[in-house]
């Protein structure tokens, strides 16, 4: 039951999405069982030529089925709707407007914008919906005149036969029409929701580094701009933490490329798990990571070293090899009115005096 609740909420908000082919072949199933029903009732109330041309309709829908197959949904929309119109018309002359046939024409026209605005099929759509309304508009006030010109209802002369079809017509008009409104609002939401998600992809095309997923240097410079306003504007402090794998040639040249980016995906996942919320890393380039940690010196040198030593703990098994590392983190802390480039340049300059100094290790000073 929770699967079906589930699958249910995912069309509401657009999630799950049935092509075109599904959903005219639903609509022309639909309008055939539609049909078949009114050719029950007709044949019920002893109308046997119109019940025989209402199941000639019934089978047309079928037919044109074939159409759907080969994409040429235009003719199916302009067949099903000169066929609803014709249907509408020989009825509401036949029987009289006691059983208010005319009424679904008036259905037609919700169905035509849903297919011009929503299935993008003709150039010019909402012209195209202008002059379907147009059309249909046009033969329901003809059947409104002509029935005040020959009041017949032959309709009106069987018991409940009036009642009956007046109250399915309403019905099928009703549930046509809050159908294809529902149909519009879905296919909205799926197209707001692969929109949406589009978005989320090209912003992390922009942002993340593709083997990492770690943020890219381009984010990482925007983010620490932020960073540098917000100590001017309310003397927020933060530190930086430059760190490097040492000697990360040797273990390309050992163990082949293919290793080299395992280990780095590998560092680049430890470095997420050790920091909080507000922390920010990126990969700055090559075998290079930048650290941005909310807080001051002593809680960035905490951070550093806790990484350094989950690094140097930390074996990575690539192509059947097991591989260690270490890492050398030069770090530095916020100052006001040194811009962003100036402070990583401090915060280089202590990883490459820890380069020098043996590796492996956090340098602060």
């Amino acid at each position: 039951m929770s699967n079906f609740k589930h699958y249910i909420d995912g069309i509401k908000n657009g999630e799950s999405f049935f092509n075109e082919t599904f959903k005219l072949n639903l609509m022309l199933n639909t309008l055939c069982v539609i049909h078949a029903i009114y050719a029950i009732l007709l044949f019920s109330f002893d109308f046997r030529s119109l019940g025989i041309y209402v199941v000639v309709t019934a089978v047309f829908y079928q037919v044109i089925r074939l159409f759907v197959s080969k994409g040429a949904y235009r003719l199916i929309i302009l067949l099903s709707c000169g066929e609803v119109w014709l249907f509408a018309a020989v009825l509401e002359v036949a029987l009289g407007r006691g059983a208010n046939f005319s009424f679904l024409i008036l259905a037609t026209i919700p169905a035509v914008f849903y297919f011009a605005l929503s299935w993008g099929i003709y150039k010019n759509k909402e012209l195209v919906s202008l002059l379907f309304s147009i059309v249909a508009m046009v033969e329901y006030t003809g059947l409104y005149v002509y029935n005040i010109i020959h009041p017949k209802a032959i309709v009106e002369t069987k018991q409940y036969m009036d009642i009956t079809l007046t109250s399915y017509n309403y019905a099928v008009g009703f549930l046509v029409m809050v159908g294809f409104l529902m149909l519009l609002h879905w296919d909205m939401a799926q197209k707001t929701s692969t929109l949406s998600n589009k978005n989320v992809e090209l912003n992390d095309e922009a942002t993340k580094d593709p083997l990492t997923g770690l943020f890219n240097r381009r984010f990482m410079n925007q983010n620490l701009e932020e960073k540098v306003d917000r100590l001017l504007e309310e003397g927020r402090i933060f530190g930086l933490i430059i760190c490097d794998i040492d000697n990360f040639k040797k273990v390309n040249d050992t163990f082949g490329h293919e290793s080299g980016d395992d280990v780095l995906v590998n560092t680049a996942r430890v470095l997420m798990s050790s920091l909080r919320e507000n922390d920010v890393v990126c990969r700055w380039g090559g075998e290079e990571f930048l650290i941005a940690i909310d807080g001051n010196k002593k809680i960035t040198v905490d951070v550093a070293e806790r990484i350094r030593s989950m690094i140097e703990d930390m074996v990575v098994v690539s192509h059947g090899y097991s591989i260690k590392i270490t890492m050398t983190f030069g770090v530095c802390e916020s100052i006001p009115g040194l811009n962003v480039d100036k402070l990583v340049e401090i915060a280089d300059q202590r990883l490459y005096k820890g380069k020098q100094n043996g590796k492996n290790q956090v340098v602060f000073e």
